[in-house]
């Protein structure tokens, strides 16, 4: 019996601790059954072995969020702690020695300035002042009635001019060490990604720093351990900067949206074995230089590496920068950097080539087997000056020719190689990723898969669930679910990894709690909530974008339900996973904001509204008609059930927008409900009793207005979609007497279409558990299973490694849509995987209560998984022999489970291993 998984503001042994009162957990592992704690201690220290905060005996079984409420801590030092366990079964249980680091908890802690090189020529007239001046001529135009005035946001950038694509920055200086270092640290941050080298090293083997925040409102530094780096006497430090997402060309962007000059932020600390402190920082002792290799470094264009102007290693003492320009440099401002405590962006697969081909039409093109988002490593044998040139795509066209749909624009995923002197060279990009699965090679010869390797980045949030059944296309499916989610989890949530790479925010509502299962999303969850409550406008709107792509600029003032409910969800969901209710209170303020914004939505009538979207209702209403209204959403725009199969352009492919229009009135008023009750039991349980009831009240309100203006008496809803009936049954829209009959008509619905869902982003979710809750499991498990277009498994039949953004992103006829191929969204059904399927249930907070119950009517003849709760490891294992299933796994200490067998009964497990045996249509066996 041992403690084990302990952290710190959930991760182990961290270096930037910025906060007073960090956080810690940890787990218990028992070999023993029904081991509970009874209670706990914590110790912590300082440097000098001093105890800054004895928790003493505190009798609980809390394991997770417990607060440090010892002395002030300092800046820049090293604490100490250990936890001591005391359990039910009389025994006494003492960690190791771990450990935290604090960074910098006051702006006099930086000494650094940021540094700059002298600004590159860009253009008179900054692109994205001059769309959104001509969005506001076309939105003014249109409030007059002149609707003739509208473009679409395409259209405005197309005829604005592009900044030009500027080579990376390098910056260095020497310095010296008075003393042998015991312990160094770098502070570093910048507007653009960075990279820095010590001496010819890199300080980190992570990407993409500092991430994706809005540079002028949040700025995040990173802390690296870099004893090892610095020696004794000389070194030499360098830091290349390139545009990244400070002054690249983001989504529709043409560049330069948080500024026009890249710079960095940087501080080195080392403290010799005596104590004394020596600091290294970004000030007029630097030098920099356009001139090196990386001749330019866009997120979504590429990168261009001109190997013959490699002129040797920057970090290196001896380089020779003579030609080198002395750096200008200015004092910080706001926003002040804060420490970034989660994980960073790393390669965490490298993906050989599967195979090198030349296609149909001529062209060499390598094949990796699995669509992912990050880079290449390529071996190149060419002659000095040759180009060789590497598109990224997502697919083959139905000739068998690589495809990609933004090839030969901003957005094409080039990287460029032009050879140097030596005889094999290794390209690998490092100021830019991609998403594919192909690569178009032009250039070079002699190609072989063996010089090539994917390499797949995302963050490193620790995978804590994996899912297998009988069914191997529905465990191709998990995969798919699993590969989009660690493609699109890279410095922030992102919808793709290619067109937009943008923080859509209704994508986490659909999917965040399949991502929680997959993966331990505490502390990214909780980095990225930062960002969503500083980008909240005024009005309280939760934008769709997060950081907001400011190039949206018919985007820039509105707020969509579904999309600005997350503000709601995935603190709620991080609460019921992790046992986390600080996130709750931390976001309740712009919880309550977001609310008040949509009950004035709701409160607006037609007739009061700018005319954009919404339906005129109110026309000839007697006067309780005309009182629903307000309670229902009927003006602005809402993105409502967004991508429905069966609503398509006239190319004939999903149509987003004309599914919002269609659906934004039903399903907007189910999620105006369904938020006010989630801000009621959020408002219960941070203690906001008036709120609770209030909300309440609201929510039930607005379902007397859904159902009298939207339900006939025998059940059916004034709109038929599928998506309406799953999230009015979903939000119970309707009184109980009339949900079995919404529940049919669905059913006929779905049968209808031949078992195929038709349903976008908000109803997905739910579709198959509103099924199977109201009767109609077996149709249930035929949309599951389905294989003809749209469903999860047509994709699988298809080929897919990934989730596809748009359900006929592959046509029957083999048309490919102009969309993503690596989308998580729709991977939703995952979270039904788990609980469903597999079986394991949260019935408490944390999963410290627990719920065994797999669906035994599935179609499966076995399933097998783990979730790596916060409170341990729960391993699950079903398996159907004629009319008998055999369930066995592992509860965690310190937990406790119950175990739903097939006739309905329950059987208490307490914790640790356990197996049963049961008659699929009776009780226990054996």
């Amino acid at each position: 019996m041992f403690i084990q998984n302990i952290t710190c503001e959930f991760v182990k042994n961290s270096i930037s601790i910025d906060c007073q009162h960090p956080r810690f957990s940890w787990e218990i592992v028992a070999e023993k059954n029904n081991v509970f704690q009874k209670a706990w201690q914590m110790i912590v220290r300082n440097e000098e072995n001093v105890i800054v905060w004895d928790s003493g005996v505190q009798e609980t079984p809390d394991t997770t969020d417990i607060s440090y409420q010892g002395e002030k801590l300092k800046s820049t030092s090293v604490y100490h702690y250990q936890i001591t366990v005391w359990t039910n079964t009389g025994e006494m249980l003492q960690s190791g020695e771990n450990y935290f680091e604090t960074a910098f908890f006051d702006h006099s802690d930086w000494k650094a300035k940021w540094m700059e090189p002298e600004p590159l020529p860009q253009l008179p007239q900054n692109p994205l002042l001059e769309a959104k001046k001509e969005w506001q001529k076309i939105t003014e135009a249109m409030m007059h009635g002149d609707m003739s005035a509208m473009k679409t946001e395409e259209d405005i950038w197309e005829a604005l001019p592009m900044e030009p694509y500027d080579p990376a920055v390098q910056m260095r200086r020497v310095f010296r060490a008075d003393k042998p270092v015991k312990r160094a640290r770098l502070y570093v941050t910048s507007h653009g990604i960075y990279e820095v080298k010590i001496n010819g090293k890199s300080v980190t083997d992570s990407r993409l720093n500092p991430g994706f925040t809005a540079y002028d409102r949040r700025l995040k530094y990173q802390v690296y351990n870099v004893d090892e780096l610095v020696q004794n006497g000389e070194n030499a430090i360098s830091v290349t900067v390139a545009d990244g997402w400070y002054k690249g060309k983001i989504a529709l962007g043409h560049g330069c949206e948080y500024g026009e000059v890249p710079g960095a932020l940087l501080q080195l600390e080392m403290i010799d074995e005596n104590g004394k402190k020596q600091v290294i920082c970004s000030d007029e002792n630097w030098k920099y230089s356009f001139d090196g290799p990386v001749r330019s470094a866009d997120l979504f264009l590429g990168e261009t590496y001109d190997a013959r102007r490699y002129d040797g290693e920057p970090s290196e003492i001896e380089y020779d920068d003579k030609k080198w320009l002395q750096v200008r440099t200015h004092t910080m401002e706001n926003p002040i950097p804060e420490a970034q405590i989660s994980p960073l962006a790393k390669v965490f697969e490298e993906v050989p080539a599967q195979s090198v081909f030349v296609t149909p039409n001529g062209e060499t093109v390598v094949d990796f087997g699995q669509n992912l988002a990050g880079t290449i490593r390529v071996k190149i044998q060419e002659e000095i000056g040759t180009e060789v040139k590497f598109e990224h795509g997502e697919m083959l066209d139905g000739q068998g020719n690589f495809f990609y749909v933004f090839a030969g624009t901003s957005r094409a995923q080039e990287d460029i190689y032009i050879c140097g002197e030596k005889r094999e060279e290794i390209f690998e990009p490092h100021f830019t990723y991609h998403g594919f699965r192909y690569v178009r090679v032009t250039g070079g010869a002699d190609w072989k898969k063996e010089d090539f390797t994917a390499l797949a980045i995302s963050t490193e949030n620790e995978v804590t669930g994996n899912f297998q059944c009988s069914d191997e296309q529905i465990n191709q499916l998990q995969s798919n679910i699993y590969w989009s989610q660690r493609s699109n989890n890279i410095t922030i949530p992102t919808d793709c990894p290619t067109r937009e790479k943008a923080g859509w925010t209704g994508d986490v509502v659909v999917y965040g709690a399949t991502a929680l299962y997959n993966q331990n999303m505490t502390a990214f969850y909780e980095d990225w909530l930062r960002s969503i409550r500083l980008d909240q406008l005024e009005n309280g709107y939760v934008l769709g974008t997060v950081p907001q792509i400011r190039n949206y600029v018919q985007q820039g003032d509105t707020g969509s339900l579904g999309w600005g409910d997350v503000i709601l969800t995935l603190p709620l969901q991080l609460y019921q996973f992790y046992g986390d209710k600080e996130v709750l209170q931390a976001n309740y303020e712009a919880m309550e904001e977001w609310m008040q914004s949509m009950e004035r939505a709701a409160h607006e009538l037609p007739s009061e509204a700018v005319p954009y979207g919404g339906s005129q209702t109110e026309q000839n209403c007697d006067e309780r008609s005309l009182e629903n209204q307000r309670y229902l959403i009927n003006t602005g725009f809402h993105f409502g059930d967004w991508i429905i199969p069966s609503v398509v352009n006239e190319e004939g492919f999903t149509d987003g927008p004309a599914s919002a229009f269609l659906t934004m009135n039903y399903v907007g008023s189910s999620l105006l409900a369904a938020d006010a009750d989630m801000f009621s039991e959020i408002s219960e349980l941070v203690g906001n009793m008036e709120n609770a009831e209030k909300y309440c009240a609201y929510a039930n309100r607005v379902r007397q207005a859904f159902e009298e203006e939207y339900v006939s008496e025998d059940g059916k809803l004034g709109q038929e979609m599928q998506g309406n009936y799953i999230l009015a049954l979903r939000h119970h829209m309707v009184s109980p007497e009339k949900e079995p009959l919404l529940a049919e008509r669905l059913n006929e619905l779905v049968v209808k279409n031949g078992f195929r869902l038709d349903t976008g982003f908000m109803a997905t979710p739910h579709i198959l558990d509103i099924l199977c809750q109201y009767g109609y499991a077996d149709t249930a498990w035929k949309v599951l299973l389905q294989k003809q277009c749209p469903s999860w498994l047509y994709e699988v039949e298809q080929g897919a490694t990934t989730v596809w953004e748009n359900w006929d992103a592959v046509r029957t006829d083999g048309k490919l849509a102009g969309c993503s191929f690596n989308h998580y969204a729709f991977g939703c059904v995952g979270d039904f995987l788990y609980r469903k399927v597999l079986g394991i249930q949260n019935t408490g907070i944390g999963y410290d209560k627990i719920l065994i119950a797999p669906e035994y009517d599935c179609p499966f003849k076995w399933a097998e998984g783990t979730y790596h709760s916060v409170n341990g490891n729960i391993e699950l294992r079903w398996e159907k022999n004629k009319n008998q299933v055999k369930i066995s796994g592992r509860i965690p200490a310190n937990t406790s489970a119950c175990l739903k067998l097939p006739d309905g009964t329950e059987k208490e497990l307490g914790n640790g291993w356990f197996e049963v045996k049961a008659g699929l249509d009776s009780g226990i066996k054996e």
